[in-house]
């Protein structure tokens, strides 16, 4: 009996010594994993999840101020197999897309025009500024949350944390 509580003991202080993942990474700034459990940037990958914003960043690393009030209030991106739509600042956005090897082609990107305090428009406005055109987008990390990277022609970085859509 002795025994199995010396042993029980020592297995709960090996458990304890294992590394934990740091508490120090902040929800703004997802840590990249490796791109082997990454999965491929494809339609299907895209349409599995609700995109939510979580972090942007001018290409000198600064945050993007306008883009503050989507990150409080959960800025969301959904996916279906021909367009994308944008909820959670004033209006929703909405356009077509097309997925092409390491980006994304936006296409006409088109909003309802709803009023709302200023801090609102100006999310909707540097959302709408940034998704358009071409961007380069890539998924990082593995199920259940991957995260989407968005790059922008001047070199803004979005990156939304995939929460996976019930089917």
């Amino acid at each position: 009996m002795t025994k199995i509580l010396a042993l029980s003991s020592i297995a709960l202080l090996l458990g304890a010594c294992a590394q934990v993942p740091s508490a120090g990474v902040s929800p703004q700034a997802p840590a990249a994993l490796p791109s082997a459990a990454s999965p491929a940037l494809n339609t299907d990958t895209l349409v599995a999840y609700e995109w939510q914003l979580a972090a942007a960043q001018t290409a000198d690393g600064q945050a993007i101020a306008d883009l503050a009030p989507g990150l409080e209030r959960r800025l969301r991106v959904r996916f279906d197999a021909q367009s994308l739509h944008v909820r959670g600042g004033c209006n929703a956005l909405f356009g077509a897309y097309a997925v092409a090897p390491g980006s994304l082609q936006l296409r006409g990107l088109a909003s309802t025009m709803k009023a709302c305090p200023a801090p609102l428009m100006r999310l909707d406005q540097a959302v709408s500024a940034r998704l358009k055109d071409k961007v380069s987008a890539r998924v990082q990390g593995s199920a259940p949350n991957p995260v989407l990277v968005l790059t922008t022609v001047d070199g803004d970085v979005l990156q939304w944390i995939g929460e996976p859509i019930p089917r």
